[in-house]
């Protein structure tokens, strides 16, 4: 019963955390009259992020938005509406505009983590992720991608060595 209540827990979204993340949702639902899908039992992968932590995440937010009508929007009026959703305490990271997509990506530490935030518009679609990252782990995972993938699914490093060309 214990584990069940924990499990639910963990599906559940942090309120001020995520705060950020809503509002450049809402803000695109807004500017596209349009909502994120709904991606069926997503909670459950915060409670194996949890668990598990690949590539150093232990929580992540997405909202995917299909069949979006931009024209008539103005990227760099998206842009700032977005920095505004934002707010003060992320950092821009990387950000990108052309013709066919913006493509921002926000930082902010939290603790001994980081969240990375990324919001990317194209012509039909859009995504949000939010991320809370252990630097440790994804420093890990940089730096050895296959390794790191391999120790989680319990493959040892001497067997990978062989599989390579």
């Amino acid at each position: 019963m214990r584990f069940a209540a924990a499990c639910l827990l963990l599906t559940l979204p942090a309120s001020a955390a995520d705060r950020e993340f809503r509002s450049v949702v809402d803000a695109i639902s807004n500017e596209f009259h349009s909502h994120p899908l709904h991606i069926p039992m997503f909670g459950l992968v915060n409670a194996v992020a949890f668990v598990v932590r690949p590539a150093g995440a232990k929580h992540i937010d997405l909202a995917v938005f299909e069949d979006l009508d931009t024209r008539g929007s103005d990227g760099r009026a998206l842009a700032a509406t977005i920095r505004g959703a934002v707010g003060g305490s992320w950092k821009p990271f990387v950000q990108t505009r052309s013709d066919r997509e913006v493509v921002s990506v926000y930082m902010r530490p939290e603790g001994n983590d980081w969240r990375l935030l990324v919001v990317s518009i194209e012509r039909h679609e859009a995504t949000v992720v939010q991320l809370q990252l252990n630097p440790d782990g994804l420093q890990r995972w940089l730096t050895f991608p296959r390794e790191s993938v391999m120790t989680r699914l319990g493959t040892s490093k001497s067997r990978d060595r062989d599989l390579d060309p």
